[in-house]
């Protein structure tokens, strides 16, 4: 005899008509794709289509079933089911016979928020029924089942399942194991529904116009992401909600400053800035005072504009007067000497004032070797004089001349100071390696231009003479006047200044 499972499959004529249209709602129904709820009670009622175990001597018939889900969570619920029938005895057997089925057990779906909702179920019960002797009779059972939910609306659904109900029957044989199978369609009303959210923002999908919102971001009302501070992160996920617009972020939202100079990348148009370095709003380094140390390693940030400074931005003072080279006009002054405003000596030498005022150094008598081109000491020293004051005025174009008195030999004369001449301009430039060989003339006069007559010795050694005569003479007045203006009030040292010893050497 054929099992109930094929017996199922082979239908009865009378019961096809209802089994296709069965078939024909699921269908229609597993073509919605819409959002729907998630009901967390079902109430089903229904005709089931219940195949009986040849064993048991029951012709197939129609029943009315009956359950009450309730669900857990959103996959697992509990659910109580009830079946009745009233069947005819099979031949040779005559008579009513009666079936009833009562269970609970577990369902299981894997999304409730489908409108096509399949689900599986399994538990156990019992089966009443009457005997060949009309005797009522319980047997515990197990069933198991697998079915299809389909929704007509939030409210309203369709219910298709299949179950088979096992039991050991006494009523044919010392407890045989027999096999029930019941084909159950139900309306399906459905309550304490809450609208599907699929991304789990707090908005149903049916008014989220943004269903695939990343968890945990925060929505407007409508379910969109928002982005406060508009740098691809939405809030929630962002770590840095106030994000300067423009700003580049990683993937939490945090500001990246490839430079760590504290403005981010994308708004820093200098990106490549040293750490520690001062920087602005737009991320490029800040020098307050001008000097090409940016603040910050600059430890001096109020060096005055134009002074020359150090690595570490503080001024430089070459010749130690406290005036920053750069602003000093008198770079080269002589140690020790009070300077005004611009550097330069408030007091000048009688040297420097011969230059700037007259025009004109004389040396009387300078000491050379007799005869010879040769420097004495004593005439060094006095050189040395004369050289500290010609670094001191640059601008200065010299003619250096050489004369003697009627002592040497007539034809000797010019010769020997031409001599000298280049034997004192040579100590000069070497001694003074800033003085500029090409601001410099050389003449050796000779006896031909004597200051008194060569009758004695006295006048004999002003004859005796070298002269440093300025040939510019606009150019050095203008300079004296430019010195001059910052009048004779010593000078307040330049701000940071850090005093080093002169790199010229002072006569």
């Amino acid at each position: 005899m054929a099992s109930p499972w094929a017996r199922a499959v082979r239908l009865p004529a009378s019961l096809r008509p209802t089994v296709f249209a069965l078939l024909a709602v699921l269908a229609l129904f597993g073509a919605r794709t819409a959002g729907a709820v998630e009901e967390r009670v079902w109430f089903s009622a229904g005709p089931s289509i219940v195949f009986y175990d040849p064993k048991v001597a029951l012709k197939d018939d129609l029943g009315i079933s009956v359950s009450g889900t309730g669900y857990l969570n959103r996959w697992l619920g509990v659910e109580g089911t009830y079946t009745t029938a009233s069947p005819t005895r099979e031949q040779p057997y005559t008579g009513d016979g009666s079936y009833s089925h009562f269970g609970g057990g577990l369902i299981a779906t894997p999304d409730r928020f489908a409108w096509t909702l399949p689900y599986l179920y399994a538990g156990i019960g019992s089966v009443s029924g009457k005997d060949l002797a009309g005797e009522s009779k319980s047997h515990s059972s197990f069933h198991l089942g697998a079915g299809v939910l389909l929704r007509a609306g939030e409210h309203l659904g369709f219910r298709l399942d299949a179950r088979d109900v096992t039991f050991k029957d006494d009523t044919f044989g010392d407890g045989e194991r027999v096999n029930i199978v019941q084909l159950t369609g139900s309306l399906t009303g459905l309550a304490m529904g809450r609208p599907r959210d699929t991304d789990e923002d707090g908005v149903p999908d049916k008014k989220d116009k943004s269903p695939s919102t990343p968890k945990g971001a925060v929505v407007d009302a409508n379910g969109a992401p928002l982005d406060t501070d508009k740098d691809g992160v939405f809030d929630g996920l962002d770590k840095s909600p106030a994000t300067p617009l423009g700003a580049k972020v990683d993937a939490q939202g945090v500001a990246i400053d490839s430079d760590g100079d504290g403005v981010a990348d994308g708004i820093d148009t200098c990106d490549s800035t040293a750490v520690g370095v001062v920087v602005n709003a737009t991320g490029c380094p800040v020098d307050t005072d001008g000097d090409h140390v940016f603040d910050g390693p600059d430890k001096c940030p109020d060096t005055p504009a134009g002074a020359v400074v150090d690595a570490t931005g503080c001024p430089v003072d070459s010749d130690g007067d406290g005036v920053a080279d750069g602003i000093d006009v008198c770079p080269y002054t002589t140690a020790g000497m009070a300077v005004n405003a611009g550097g330069c000596p408030i007091e000048p030498s009688a040297t420097a004032r011969a230059l700037s005022e007259d025009y004109l150094i004389t040396l009387s008598d300078l000491e050379f070797a007799a005869g010879g081109d040769s420097l004495e000491p004593a005439a060094m020293a006095r050189l040395d004089d004369v050289g500290a004051v010609l670094v001191q005025w640059p601008q200065a174009k010299i003619e250096i001349g050489v004369h003697v008195d009627d002592g040497p030999e007539p034809g000797f004369r010019i010769p020997l100071t031409q001599m000298r001449v280049r034997s004192v301009f040579s100590y000069l430039t070497r001694k003074y390696p800033s003085l500029n060989p090409k601001s410099f003339w050389l003449t050796g006069y000779g006896d031909t231009d004597p200051i008194y007559p060569n009758t004695t010795s006295a006048n004999r050694a002003q004859n005796r003479r070298v002269e440093f005569r300025v040939m510019n003479l606009n150019a050095v007045y203008q300079e004296r006047m430019k010195r001059e203006a910052f009048g004779s009030s010593p000078a307040t040292p330049t701000p940071g200044l850090t005093p080093k010893p002169p790199s010229v050497p002072q006569g």
